[in-house]
């Protein structure tokens, strides 16, 4: 801060001859002197002028200097002090020093030229420190001022963060509602693609749930694992309108027209799923899931990793099934028949990865329950428990979707089936989460 007022000097001597002649040789500065020969009345000056700087004698009658420079300095402790004295006497030179914490020394007879540097140099002094304080204030006032804003700020910035953490967990639940939705909507369709032939009632399920641990006994990503496992459930779509003696008929054992009407559903299905963006992936494993990686395969004779991988995933999961059902050889197989027959044909008829993850995804299938879920006999089941895994009746088709709280009227269900036909349900339902439990794949 740059002084724009005349600054102000003090001189304090009980000698009028002395305060004067001190006057004089300050004349040629730019500085106002005030004069006084009287202590008490210099400090009376001194509070209403506020000096940059006192010229103060040693000896004066009724205060020393020390005594006046100590009170000047608790009053106005940035003042520059000089102390004037014409006795070199040390104790009163101290009681200067320590008291009236003075910046300079003069003795009497002083020079001017001497005088006139001290005060120049002091009075600079004082300025800067005033200079000093004034941009300290004034950094303190931007300080606060800053740590205003900040805080406004951060409260902005924290306010909008929530309403973006709230917006962003309303588009996860919308999101995963719809997409919980369309599941259920592929399931129920799956269902009524069952119902149009009894024989094949609950096949669809059976191989979309295998074909799903394959994938992630493969480590597929998460997206592939349920495009695979939608596709699993409506790999069959388009055998709508064939009779059930073209579906329960092993395909060597088909005449061959109804052996061309089979081969047809593999495009057929293609074309019902191709007008959903959304399902593009999933039309085409259903178009090439009977390809065999030989080349011998339906419907184009693809062989190898032209054969898309959720295809050849299918085919393992729908061999497992069909083989056991009697739609692929002349006889039902048991499980480590089917095992056999599939491990056999690894490399010829079917893709080696995926064959060499089917005992693992066989094991994950069969395994006892999660540590996140609880089995349930369906007549000790009430309502309020929250299904852990689809359920469906024994003929494979959906009665209630995982994650949906059991009903009283599913309840009431289980128990007339129980009463009439003495067929307990298992019934999977989730209990409070525990440590070390067994991840599942997407979609489960």
């Amino acid at each position: 801060m740059s002084e724009t007022a005349v600054q102000s000097v003090l001189v304090i001597d009980d000698e009028v001859n002395v305060v004067n002649a001190i006057k004089r040789t300050l004349r040629s500065e730019a500085y106002e002197v005030q004069v006084s020969t009287d202590p008490k009345e210099a400090l009376e000056i001194a509070r209403r002028i506020k000096p940059v700087a006192v010229v103060c004698d040693m000896r004066m009658p009724g205060m020393s200097g020390s005594e006046v420079l100590a009170e000047l300095h608790r009053d106005q402790p940035d003042c520059a002090r000089i102390l004037l004295t014409g006795y070199a006497d040390i104790t009163s030179t101290i009681a200067a020093i320590n008291d009236g914490q003075i910046h300079r020394y003069l003795t009497k007879p002083w020079n001017d030229d001497e005088l006139r540097d001290v005060l120049r140099q002091q009075i600079e002094l004082v300025t800067l420190r005033r200079e000093r304080d004034h941009l300290a204030d004034s950094l303190a006032v931007k300080v606060d001022e800053l740590q205003t804003l900040n805080q406004e700020l951060d409260q902005r910035v924290a306010a909008r963060t929530q309403e973006i953490y709230q917006t962003n967990l309303f588009l996860e639940n919308a999101y995963k509602e719809l997409h919980d939705q369309f599941l259920n909507s592929v399931k129920v369709f799956s269902n009524l693609i069952e119902m149009s032939s009894p024989a094949m009632a609950g096949h669809g399920k059976r191989v979309a749930e295998l074909a799903r641990w394959i994938a992630v006994e493969m480590g597929l990503p998460e997206a592939e694992v349920e495009d695979i496992y939608v596709a699993g459930l409506l790999h069959d779509i388009g055998k709508i309108g064939l009779s059930d003696q073209v579906l329960t008929t092993p395909f060597t054992q088909l005449d061959p027209t109804s052996r061309v009407a089979l081969v047809k559903h593999c495009n057929k299905g293609q074309t019902a799923l191709m007008a959903l963006p959304e399902l593009q992936n999933i039309a085409l494993y259903v178009a090439r899931h009977h390809e065999r990686v030989d080349g011998k395969g339906y419907p184009d004779g693809l062989s190898g990793k032209d054969i898309p991988r959720g295809a050849r995933v299918l085919a393992v999961a729908e061999d497992w099934d069909e083989l056991q059902m009697g739609l692929v050889a002349t006889q039902k197989l048991d499980m480590q028949q089917t095992l056999d027959f599939i491990q056999s044909a690894k490399g010829k008829r079917y893709d080696i990865d995926v064959v060499n993850a089917l005992p693992g995804a066989l094991i994950r299938l069969q395994a006892t329950p999660r540590d996140d879920e609880q089995l349930i006999d369906s007549e000790s089941l009430v309502p309020g428990f929250v299904l852990s895994r689809d359920l469906y009746n024994p003929d494979g088709l959906l009665l209630m979707a995982k994650d949906r709280a059991v009903s009283p009227a599913l309840v009431q269900y289980l128990c007339a089936v129980y009463a009439k036909e003495k067929i307990s349900f298992k019934v999977y339902c989730k209990v409070v989460a525990k440590t070390n439990q067994t991840k599942q794949p997407p979609g489960f």
